[in-house]
């Protein structure tokens, strides 16, 4: 083992540990030299990681993370501006965007940036206009279409050879082997351009990447900024001797796109129970939050389960028998299909007390910030993102997958503690925690401050 390095690194972050303590009143000039340093030893440890105790890199990430929130707090106006070319591909197989990806972070990540920025964003490429409503809630983005079928991937690289001038910022999403193939070309006519890679994955992805593999190490390498948008998927990566690069943390945060009027009211919530998103599939696993209402129904009796979203066909055959054999819930358990009209969907979010994620796995699941904004407790499976979504305990109940006994638990728990005093303290605080760590303004304040 490498002592000296491993020493170096512990007594920095003993000296440092009292600025730390005090992180939210440091003067900016402090914040960052303290940002930098950290960015230092950050690297420090990257280079020296098989030799040194990897729970370093982790706590060292982790407070490059907390530092920047107090930089972002007080950031003079005049660092924040910077003209540039943000550009977006569509890299993984080469396919087209999807319109459903306009508002998530595939788009949101390049194009809150250039805001931020006062930059350009391009997304590039599309199938055809008429195919993307969504287009209307975002003015100023540059989205390039072409008719060459999807999975083509010439079309991207004659666009580099032609556009590399512009791109003085790379967004990438995932690490996939076209993802690599690109990057290793920008750089080939761009080593001065930034890039950020969001990884957005799950712990079942994380465990199925060879880190140490020459191509992933490159990738890292060419990379500026890598994030992942859950603090427990950066801080495994970070404990990973394989893992050549210092990962940090960039939530999928909420953007309102339409302007909606956003309703966390105590007053206005009601005894339900919401889940959003694809209903049946087998990483959702709605089947347990359904089975488990049942199972604490008569507990519940004034409390109805709302599940918007899709459903997929197979699934059909589990509610008819769920139904059949509990006919007394068909007016308590309400499937809304999916809903396209934000404002709908957000006078969802504004009506439930308790928002339910069954998921076996996710990452940052864009839902919860959805949910966070309007007010929600949370009970959630122990997935990835557990703590983040209940703020380490804070905001809600995660339980064990799988078990919907501890599932049934937590939400007569929640219920018990859901009335309108409790909400008028939790509300605040749920509101508090979401502009710091789920909010696409802030992260994209974060984002420009880790690129420059």
């Amino acid at each position: 083992m490498n002592n000296s390095i491993e020493q170096t690194i512990l007594n920095f972050l003993s000296d440092t540990e009292s600025l730390i303590n005090r992180v939210n009143e440091l003067p900016y000039s402090t914040a960052v030299e303290l940002y930098d340093l950290l960015d230092v030893t950050a690297k420090s440890a990257t280079e020296n990681i098989k030799s040194i105790n990897t729970e370093l890199r982790a706590e060292i990430c982790a407070r490059q993370d907390m530092v920047l929130e107090r930089i972002i707090d007080i950031i003079p106006t005049e660092a924040r501006l910077k003209p540039c070319g943000i550009y977006t591909p569509a890299v993984q197989d080469y396919r087209r965007w999807t319109n459903a990806e306009l508002l998530k972070d595939k788009c949101l990540t390049g194009y809150m940036l250039s805001k931020f920025l006062n930059a350009q964003a391009v997304m590039y490429f599309c199938t055809n206009p008429g195919e993307y409503p969504y287009l209307t809630s975002l003015p100023d983005l540059d989205i390039l279409y072409h008719n060459a079928p999807s999975g083509t991937p010439e079309i991207y690289y004659e666009h580099l050879k032609k556009e590399y001038q512009k791109m003085d910022i790379l967004i990438l999403h995932g690490m996939y082997e076209q993802t690599v193939d690109f990057l290793d070309a920008y750089r080939t006519f761009r080593p001065d351009g930034k890039v950020y890679c969001g990884l957005d994955m799950n712990s079942y992805w994380m465990s199925d990447i060879n880190w140490a593999h020459p191509k992933a190490k490159r990738f890292a390498e060419q990379c500026d900024i890598v994030a992942t948008s859950c603090r427990a998927l950066r801080d495994s990566l970070n404990k990973n001797p394989n893992v050549n690069f210092a990962c940090r943390w960039l939530s999928n945060g909420f953007y309102n796109s339409e302007n909606n009027a956003i309703k966390a009211d105590a007053n206005y919530k009601e005894n339900i129970i919401l889940s959003v998103g694809r209903i049946g599939t087998f990483q959702k696993s709605i089947d347990e939050l359904l089975i488990a209402f049942a199972k604490v129904s008569n507990i519940l009796q004034n409390w109805t389960l709302r599940l918007v979203g899709s459903i997929e066909k197979d699934f059909q055959l589990f509610i008819n028998d769920y139904f059949s054999q509990r006919p007394d819930l068909k007016e308590r358990v309400i499937f809304t299909g999916a809903i396209e009209n934000k404002t709908d969907l957000y006078n969802e979010y504004a009506k439930a007390k308790i928002f339910a994620l069954t998921s076996k796995y996710e990452g940052g699941p864009n839902v919860y910030a959805e949910a966070l904004f309007h007010g929600c407790m949370f009970v959630t499976s122990d997935i990835d993102a557990a703590d983040d979504i209940t703020g380490d305990n804070t905001l809600g109940i995660k339980y064990k997958r799988g078990d919907i006994d501890e599932l049934s638990s937590a939400l007569i728990k929640l219920s018990r503690n859901s009335g309108k005093n409790e909400f008028k303290e939790h509300i605040p605080k749920a509101l508090d925690y979401a502009q710091k760590y789920f909010e696409w303004n802030r992260n994209a304040e974060k984002l420009a401050f880790m690129l420059y």
